[in-house]
């Protein structure tokens, strides 16, 4: 719901039915628009995507019934009902990777780095490969090389493709028990987010913390399952930005392999 605030005449009140554990209420000033959602930045260099119910749930999202999209650089003031977190993995989750892998043969998109999930490769993954075989290297115990710099902001959008994968190795580091890899990766990555935009900096540093979209944490409980609905976990997938979802599931994907 909403409805126009004292002040500027563009400026509205937001009630959120439900959002993220990173999103703070109070004002802040719209920075990025799109056709469902908008991003907003609080005074204190904080970032939320506010976005209708078909947006989803994320620790970054905001979610409104019914919502209206205030204007480029309008201010809004965002209050929330209630709060999401991530259901919790299984205990001692048996990982089946190869269900993954078959269900998204021939779902996987052209664009981004959703191609390794099937081990297929695209110009963006090619132009990648000395990063993605540096994280690879560090996932079985070495060193980080400095090669796995390149993913950080690599790809096009307001999250690029590198950074979602990133990110999907974060969250999948903490989902599935190995915490220590996933602080030692943060450790190394947050000195280098100036490296991105600071709305994906926000995604990660949420991602450092275990939490992703909703649909990410349905994958890792799909993969946990012996039962998986994979068509509409992919669904869900799909749905995430234009192919944020598929890259941070291959980052997911690089870390459920070793499980």
């Amino acid at each position: 719901m909403h409805a126009p605030s004292s002040g500027s005449s563009n400026a509205l009140n937001l009630a959120a039915s439900v959002a993220g554990q990173f999103v703070p209420e109070g004002a802040a000033d719209v920075v990025a628009l799109f056709r469902r959602s908008c991003y907003v930045r609080y005074a204190d260099g904080r970032h939320a995507c506010i976005g209708d119910m078909s947006v989803g749930r994320g620790p970054l999202n905001a979610l409104v019934d019914s919502l209206q999209l205030p204007t480029m650089d309008a201010q809004v003031t965002l209050s929330v009902a209630a709060r999401w977190k991530p259901p919790p993995m299984p205990p001692n989750p048996q990982i089946d990777i190869g269900a993954l892998e078959y269900a998204a043969r021939q779902r996987v998109p052209r664009e981004g780095f959703g191609c390794l999930i099937v081990g297929a490769h695209n110009s963006l993954s090619g132009h990648a490969q000395p990063a993605l075989d540096a994280i690879e290297r560090w996932l079985i115990g070495n060193a980080l090389d400095d090669d796995a710099q390149m993913l950080i902001g690599l790809g096009p959008g307001l999250t690029p493709s590198g950074d979602d994968y990133l990110g999907g190795l974060l969250i999948a580091l903490h989902a599935l028990d190995r915490r220590p890899q996933a602080q030692g990766l943060w450790r190394w990555l947050k000195p280098r987010l100036k490296r991105t935009s600071a709305i994906s900096a926000a995604h990660l540093a949420a991602a450092a913390a275990g939490e992703g979209h909703e649909a990410l944490h349905g994958a890792l409980q799909a993969l946990a399952s012996r039962s998986a609905d994979w068509t509409r976990t992919l669904d869900a997938i799909a749905e995430v930005g234009h192919v944020s979802g598929w890259d941070a599931l291959a980052g997911i994907a690089a870390v459920a392999k070793l499980a």
